[in-house]
C-alpha cells in the first residue's frame, strides 16, 4: 500500500477515512500529496516502510493540522454566524482526525513513539499562537517558524529514527516543497502584515536551492 502512488493513496485515505457527514470536497485543500510522498520517503529511509499503520497516524495527524490552518483568521462582523458554523465544523473534523492517530498508535502498542510525536506537535501548536499575536518585525525569525509549522512533524519522524543523512541531503528540498511551493494560509498571514515579505521569501527561496545543490543541511 506504501507503494502506490501517492495520489491513489490519498483518494484511498480520504475515502476511506473521512468523517461520515463531510462530503470529500472538503478534503480538496488539505494534505497534498506531496505531504504524503515525504511521509513515504521518510519511513522508506528509515527502514520502517511497512509500518502502514504508522504511516496512516501521521497523515490522520497531518490531515488534522491542515484542517486547522484553514480556521478563519480575521473577524467578519457581515458573515459572523456562517463564519462561526464553518469553524467549528473545521475544528470538529480536525479533532476527528485527530483521535485516529491517537488511537492507531496506541492500539498498536507505538507508545514510544506517540510521546516522541505528542512533542513536536505541541511545538507546532505553540508556534502558529506565536505567528497569530506576532508583529511582522524579525521576518527571517518568522519564516524559521513558519517552516517549522509546515515541516515539524516532518522532522520529528526524521528526528526519531537519526535520519541525519536525510536531512543534510534532502531537507531544504523538503522545505522548499511543503512551504514555498504550497499554499500556506501562514505566509498569507505574514504577507498581509508585512509587503516586503515577498523579497525575504524569495532570497529564502533562492537560499534552500543553493542549500540542495550543494547538500548542505
Amino acid at each position: 500500500m506504501i507503494n502506490r502512488e501517492t495520489n491513489e493513496i490519498r483518494k484511498e485515505f480520504i475515502k476511506v477515512f473521512k468523517h461520515p457527514y463531510i462530503s470529500e470536497d472538503f478534503y480538496n485543500s488539505v494534505l497534498s500529496e506531496k505531504q504524503i510522498f515525504y511521509f513515504q520517503d521518510l519511513l522508506k529511509e528509515s527502514g520502517q516502510p511497512e509500518h502502514i499503520d504508522l504511516f496512516y497516524a501521521l497523515l490522520h495527524m497531518q490531515l488534522s493540522l491542515d484542517i486547522h490552518d484553514l480556521i478563519e483568521l480575521k473577524f467578519n462582523s457581515s458573515s459572523e454566524e456562517k463564519r462561526n458554523q464553518t469553524n467549528q465544523l473545521q475544528v470538529l473534523v480536525g479533532d476527528f482526525h485527530s483521535s485516529y492517530f491517537y488511537r492507531i498508535l496506541s492500539e498498536q502498542n507505538y507508545l514510544d513513539e506517540l510521546y516522541h510525536f505528542i512533542k513536536y506537535i505541541k511545538e507546532i501548536n505553540e508556534l502558529k499562537m506565536t505567528l497569530l499575536h506576532s508583529e511582522a518585525s524579525d521576518l527571517n525569525s518568522q519564516l524559521d517558524q513558519i517552516e517549522s509549522v509546515h515541516c515539524g512533524l516532518f522532522n520529528s519522524v526524521i528526528d526519531l529514527y537519526g535520519l541525519t543523512e536525510y536531512k543534510n541531503k534532502k531537507i531544504s528540498e523538503l522545505v522548499t516543497s511543503l512551504v514555498y511551493q504550497s499554499q500556506s494560509v501562514w505566509l498569507d498571514l505574514l504577507k498581509s502584515k508585512e509587503p516586503s515579505t515577498e523579497l525575504m521569501i524569495n532570497e529564502r527561496i533562492n537560499r534552500l536551492n543553493k542549500m540542495s545543490y550543494t547538500g548542505e543541511s
